[in-house]
């Protein structure tokens, strides 16, 4: 019988090590900064929160948030739309730090909803602040609406996703309009979108997304490798030889914890603390207290007596089984390995808060004896929660089936046609005769969306260019569809003149409109100084202007399909110096109109340099009660001087 039962001992640590022998810990600590939205809309009321307010909320869910997250994980805070209320009122309040979270609710009580929201801009600035030397990095945006100050959030998205940040988002009763507005931030980026439609869910909501954000959970993929623990030696130096078990009379685990040890009553000297794996630790004769865990999972603190000078083995229990989580596609069984697991206490005084989220689709977290309920979720589908009972020191394994599609595009041109090269990609559900609505969309050149299975309506638009398709997703389905094109080409515009002096870019501008399409108002304003446009197939005019007079140049260009034009707009400007002499301190106001035309430009200064189109003008010079004219032809390339004296 004892035979046996050292046997069964060594099959279960042998599974055990075998989940766990290429679990790895991040050699840098996690790093998130949290935006805040604090545009005017966020001093509303929430579902379930009484009289107070949305912003008000969010802070009251932080504050537990911040206290349950990792130790080593470095926060920040940034806000947008709280101070000024413009389109550039974005502000880093904290950069990422270890959490201290008194002084980080005092900065978060400065938070006061005041006028417009630039989300995209306050990722943007906010990204640019974290760590480059740290573990994974991410943010977590909390907000009620979409971004009002025409930024384009899934380009921003696009940027994130590149720079290999992860953004998280809780959205505070936001509607479906603006769901879907926001939904290509977290699918570009890896992160989880979490809806809160009332008090409750955002207080659950913001904690499991801090969870996510600054897990410090060791997960892998299954193998077979076996690396046990180094054997204890006979003999030796004092020194602690430290082993964790998940039970009594199991072997020990060959994986990172966060081992701290200290000699006995002096708590607040740790003699050792870090990350890593049976580590061994010399110590002098005297009684020490050692604890091990992983945010998790932890041991009790374990008194252990050195009277002599040799080694000395020392295993702390935790409590503790190992869960292997798999995320799978339900038709095919095959692996979703970005898919993203969350686990929950279950049972009596279970708040549903989340004790782990992590991405894998082939996980093995520690968890502490007891009933648990795992989710999964990847894009825009979510699995039913499933019940899992933990017992200390017994593996257990969970498939979680998610009923998914996979649907990819792209764009590109054919048979002459013009590729759109930087386009959003929006999905709307197909269902008729309900209106069709926005589930997701996507900056990415190659964009991929996981959906359930369905019929959607695709659209992919650059500027006022689109191309539609239509597609069936079924479970388990990867469908590729072929490039997105448009009957359409591009304009690419430049601006030269004949003057007396170089043009200043900033004070080029475009107006493009359509001119066979008489109910289309103007297709695109622009003031880059040499724009290149994409444009539907058509007959335009385009308007050229220079500053703020009557410098304007108007060519009327023919776009075909796959074509790219060149128009280059050339101004016939002239430069007007106005002088005004007199003996006596006298006010003059100038006033110059076109020969047969509106008035061009005015001034109250005695001397004055004005900027017009080549051509003929009336000059009008007035002092108290008298007024001179003088009629002056500019042509291109003038620098005209007129003198007019006072009496």
């Amino acid at each position: 019988m004892q035979m046996f039962r050292r046997c069964l001992g060594v099959a279960l640590a042998v599974a055990i090590l075998w989940a766990f022998a290429h679990v790895t810990q991040a050699a840098e600590p996690a790093s998130l900064i949290v935006v805040v939205d604090g545009s005017g809309s966020m001093a509303g009321l929430l579902e379930g929160g009484g009289r107070q307010t949305k912003i008000s909320l969010v802070r009251e869910a932080l504050r537990p948030a911040l206290a349950k997250i990792g130790h080593q994980t470095r926060v920040g805070l940034a806000a947008f739309g709280h101070r000024r209320g413009s389109c550039t009122d974005v502000e880093l309040i904290r950069i990422p730090e270890p959490v201290d979270v008194e002084p980080m609710m005092a900065l978060l009580s400065q938070i006061q909803p005041r006028g417009r929201g630039p989300l995209s801009l306050a990722l943007r600035e906010a990204a640019k602040r974290l760590p480059q030397d740290s573990g994974p990095r991410s943010l977590l945006l909390i907000h009620d609406g979409a971004d009002n100050c025409q930024q384009d959030l899934c380009a921003a998205a696009a940027e994130l996703a590149a720079a290999r940040i992860t953004a998280h988002v809780v959205s505070v009763g936001v509607g479906a309009d603006d769901i879907a507005k926001t939904a290509c931030l977290p699918q570009a980026t890896g992160g989880q979108h979490l809806k809160a439609q009332n008090a409750e869910q955002l207080a659950r909501f913001i904690g499991e997304a801090l969870q996510l954000a600054s897990s410090e959970l060791a997960v892998a993929e299954f193998t077979t490798t076996v690396v046990p623990p180094a054997p204890i030696p006979a003999s030796g130096p004092a020194a602690l030889h430290l082993r964790a078990v998940l039970a009594p009379n199991t072997e020990p685990l060959n994986v990172p914890l966060h081992w701290t040890v200290f000699a006995e009553g002096q708590p607040e000297a740790a003699l050792f603390e870090a990350w890593t794996a049976n580590p061994v630790v010399s110590v002098v004769p005297g009684r020490y207290v050692v604890a091990a865990g992983n945010g998790l999972v932890s041991s009790p603190r374990k008194s252990v007596t050195v009277s002599e000078n040799r080694p000395i083995a020392v295993a702390v229990v935790l409590d503790a089984g190992a869960v292997r989580v798999r995320a799978v596609a339900q038709k095919t069984g095959a692996p979703l390995t970005d898919a993203i697991i969350t686990v929950s206490a279950a049972g009596k005084g279970a708040d549903g808060t989340p004790v782990a989220v992590f991405r894998a689709g082939d996980a093995v977290p520690l968890l502490p004896a007891g009933r648990f309920i795992v989710r999964a979720e990847l894009g825009l589908v979510r699995s039913e929660p499933q019940t899992v009972d933990v017992a200390a020191g017994r593996p257990t394994a969970v498939d979680i089936r998610l009923n998914a599609g996979r649907l990819l595009l792209t764009t590109g041109g054919r048979d002459g046609i013009m590729p759109l090269d930087a386009p959003i990609f929006i999905v709307t559900e197909d269902d008729p005769p309900r209106p069709r609505r926005e589930v997701a969309r996507s900056a990415a050149r190659q964009a991929e969306f996981v959906l359930p299975p369905g019929t959607y309506y695709i659209v992919a638009r650059q500027g006022s260019v689109e191309a539609h398709d239509r597609v069936e997703i079924g479970s388990g389905d990867i469908v590729r569809r072929p490039p997105l094109t448009a009957a359409a080409g591009r304009l690419s515009l430049s601006t030269t003149s004949t003057g007396p002096t170089p043009l200043a870019s900033d004070l080029i501008s475009y107006s493009i409109r359509r001119m066979d399409e008489p109910k289309q108002e103007v297709v695109i304003i622009t003031s880059r100084p040499a724009p290149v446009l994409v444009l539907p197939v058509g007959r335009y005019r385009v308007e050229g202007r220079y500053g703020l007079t009557n410098i304007r140049t108007v060519r009327d260009v023919d776009i075909r399909a796959g074509q790219g034009p060149h128009v280059s707009i050339d101004h016939q400007i002239a430069l007007l110096r106005l002088r005004f002499v007199t003996g006596t301190a006298t006010e003059v106001a100038w006033e110059v109109r076109e020969e047969a035309g509106p008035t061009v430009w005015t001034s109250g200064q005695t001397e004055t340099v004005a900027t017009l189109q080549a051509g003929r003008y009336l000059v009008a010079a007035h002092a108290g009660e008298k007024r001179q004219e003088r009629m002056v032809e500019l042509r291109a390339g003038d620098s005209r001087l007129v003198e007019v004296r006072g009496n």
